[in-house]
């Protein structure tokens, strides 16, 4: 049985980038929270690996830290590693 991603050094390695941006920028659980309308126990729960993102959420995450969706994906990618990237097409 495959282990949830919540709990994949990956999703953990995700999180922390997140977590260091907010922190690098000066901006605190409750203020993020509060631009995103959560609660701030959500976001700490989610800094903590207690709760995982969904899709939507992440996105809006990433918007309120100033970073385009783009960006945000390139920062998953990134936690991801080499090995979670599609094998490419050898057509020819």
């Amino acid at each position: 049985m495959s282990t949830k991603t919540i709990y994949s050094a990956e999703y953990r390695r995700l999180v922390q980038s997140l977590r260091d941006l907010r922190e690098s920028a000066g901006i605190s659980q409750s203020a993020l929270s509060g631009t995103l309308g959560w609660p701030q126990q959500r976001l700490s729960a989610i800094e903590a690996g207690a709760r995982r993102l969904d899709v939507m959420e992440f996105l809006r995450l990433v918007g309120a830290l100033g970073l385009t969706p783009e960006a945000g994906i390139q920062l998953a990618v990134a936690a991801a590693g080499e090995k979670s990237r599609a094998p490419r097409s050898s057509k020819r």
